[in-house]
């Protein structure tokens, strides 16, 4: 660990808010076997408490509660005995409580829900259980909240949603998920930044967030981890995605863009050399990225995708934005980035780009069609303008192309569809995208959505699955950086 970063990290730590949201629930008198339900109106994360209290007769032995928190209603439904993933079942929000005592409890742990089932598995007496009360809890500043407003109702809706999913993994990090993992990954650092400056403005969590990674222990190679734990103290992360490494690049790159704070760029700009530094190292003799392992890197939730064309396409999108920045600041290094851009571009149309076909589908990905190797060859600049428009229409058509399963992946779609000039377009995909999911019930945008598979799970089983997840919080990145005449 770098002790200089860190220090700084922790010099930015942001302050938690506290919300008492209302539980509208009468005050309950329960007999074992006796359950009900409280519904919050909304998604939160926070804390929970009640007071135990008794009828007639005093308890004489503990009382015994089963407390299940859901963050949506198939959750609060399902059988948590059933579940078969192979993430480990302690993340499922349900908890045994033994109590010795009448009394008021405050559960310490902290939950991200709408919904929280009571059961009685055992009591001695007639209980009441009463005064229930949720704390909720982020480092988002609603008074830092940028207004916004808009005549179209779905994309206002789509807004709120994507402000609250941010708010809810807003905490001492940018947090991916607030039931699940709990930590700090670079990709979701990378689109909750951009949508907080345009929302919440907070720029000393991205600030923060960006000096734990500086602190974090490379591998070999060179690259920075995916992740980093950093409560109760700072670890490094196990998994090193290469993609998310370059990612962080830019994540630094589109700070100084918002904020102007060439200190913080310039404090950092040693990781950001590394990175590039390892980038070479994988690099083949035709100026492709390829000496990789699939598992090194993420692009999306797929394991049947190829994702050598994805990671250039990633590559060129960081030195392009590194290059830029460097040019701003009128740094010497600016002519090497610029160089090495151009450079890895014509290596990329040479040997990734299928001119005759007009696709990305070739040896170095087993000649598969994807989505998102179109998507990144976008962002990266190899092909643009109508070629590049028709190349991705054809490919989303493509019954044998690979399509993108999380938000993450759908946020860099639409982000090449603007690319290209398409805005009307783009928006119409979030709102078939996004707003499907607000017209199935989220109050939060979920990890993982494809509406014809709606039980799809990475780790084998939806119940584990993040209901409220950082990287599909970006709508509102979008909404609000268009002009309104694109909103039509």
């Amino acid at each position: 660990m770098n002790h200089y970063y860190w220090q700084k990290a922790e010099e930015n730590l942001p302050k938690i808010y506290e919300e008492e949201i209302r539980v509208v629930s009468e005050n309950k008198i329960l007999h074992s076997g006796d359950s009900f339900e409280i519904d919050l109106g909304n998604h939160y994360v926070g804390y929970f408490s009640f007071v135990l209290g008794y009828t007639n007769i005093y308890p004489d032995a503990p009382v015994r509660l089963s407390l299940k928190f859901s963050e949506n209603r198939d959750e609060a439904d399902a059988d948590f005995s059933s579940y078969r993933g192979r993430l480990c079942a302690s993340w499922l929000q349900e908890e045994i409580l033994n109590l010795d005592s009448i009394g008021e409890y405050r559960m310490p742990r902290r939950y991200a829900a709408r919904f929280i089932k009571i059961s009685v598995l055992y009591t001695p007496r007639e209980i009441t259980l009463s005064d229930f009360h949720f704390t909720a809890v982020t480092s988002a500043d609603k008074r830092n909240l940028r207004s916004f407003d808009i005549a179209d109702e779905e994309l206002r809706a789509i807004d709120a949603v994507s402000v609250n999913t941010l708010k809810n993994c807003m905490h001492r990090v940018f947090e991916d998920g607030p039931k699940r993992d709990r930590r700090l990954w670079i990709g979701d650092l990378r689109l909750e930044a951009l949508t907080n400056y345009y929302t919440y403005q907070q720029t000393d969590i991205v600030r923060r967030c960006l000096y734990l990674f500086a602190a974090a222990d490379c591998n070999d190679t060179g690259f920075l981890p995916g992740y980093i734990y950093e409560n109760p103290k700072f670890v490094s992360g196990y998994w090193f995605l290469y993609d998310y490494a370059l990612l962080f690049v830019t994540t630094l790159c589109d700070y100084y863009q918002h904020t102007g704070d060439a200190e913080t760029f310039l404090d950092i700009y040693p990781v950001v050399q590394k990175q590039m530094d390892a980038a070479k190292k994988i690099t083949d003799e035709n100026g492709i990225l390829s000496l990789f392992n699939k598992r090194d890197v993420f692009i999306d939730w797929n394991d049947a995708l190829e994702k050598t064309v994805s990671l250039n396409g990633v590559y060129l999108y960081t030195l392009d934005r590194l290059s830029q920045a460097l040019s701003k600041l009128n740094h010497k290094d600016a002519p090497i980035y610029q160089s090495r851009y151009q450079d890895t571009k014509h290596a990329a149309y040479r040997h990734l780009y299928n001119a005759k076909d007009h696709n990305f589908a070739v040896g170095y990905d087993k000649e598969q069609i994807s989505v998102h190797s179109v998507v990144w060859m976008i962002l990266g600049g190899v092909i643009d303008g109508e070629i590049a428009w028709e190349a991705l229409q054809n490919t989303m058509k493509n019954p044998q192309s690979i399509k993108p399963v999380t938000p993450y992946m759908n946020h860099y779609l639409a982000e090449a569809m603007m690319k290209l000039g398409k805005q009307k377009e783009a928006i119409s995909y979030i709102k078939s995208f996004w707003g499907l999911m607000i017209k199935k019930g989220a109050d939060t945008f979920y990890e993982v959505f494809v509406p014809e598979k709606p039980d799809l799970s990475p780790y084998g089983d939806k119940m584990i699955n993040s209901m409220c997840h950082a990287w599909s919080c970006t709508p509102s990145y979008f909404i609000r950086t268009l002009d309104q005449d694109d909103h039509a």
